[in-house]
């Protein structure tokens, strides 16, 4: 059986290594992507198991794509976790009428993502 596969999209590559390095010790599978267009093809090509996504991405913004990937075999049901540095609350309202499992502010702890995403993977 194949360990969990992660999608972490972010247009900074800087956060995507850092939240590569906090998951490192859960063993998942971790990809990677760079834009919500990235993302998109990257879940039509098969299912990942989880998605982390920035809110800010250059071009189509985190919940955009996420609305997108709803409509794709792979994404109906994809457990997902917003990223993002604004904590406002009609970023959270729009994220939760998105379908977003959970959200997290920047800057995170490691310790909250890690037990975050343990919790979304289990089933």
């Amino acid at each position: 059986m194949s360990s969990p596969t992660i999608l972490i999209t972010d247009d900074e590559p800087h956060m995507r290594r850092l939240i590569q390095f906090a998951l490192k010790s859960t063993g998942y599978e971790i990809e990677q992507a760079e834009s919500g267009e990235d993302t998109l093809t990257r879940l039509g090509r098969g299912p990942v198991d989880l998605l982390l996504i920035d809110y800010e991405l250059q071009g189509m913004n985190g919940l955009d794509t996420i609305e997108a990937a709803r409509k794709l075999d792979h994404g109906a049901n994809l457990p997902v976790i917003l990223l993002t540095a604004r904590g406002d609350t009609g970023i959270k309202d729009a994220a939760q009428s998105a379908g977003v499992n959970a959200f997290l502010t920047k800057p995170f702890s490691p310790i909250d993502l890690k037990e975050l995403v343990q919790k979304l993977l289990v089933k």
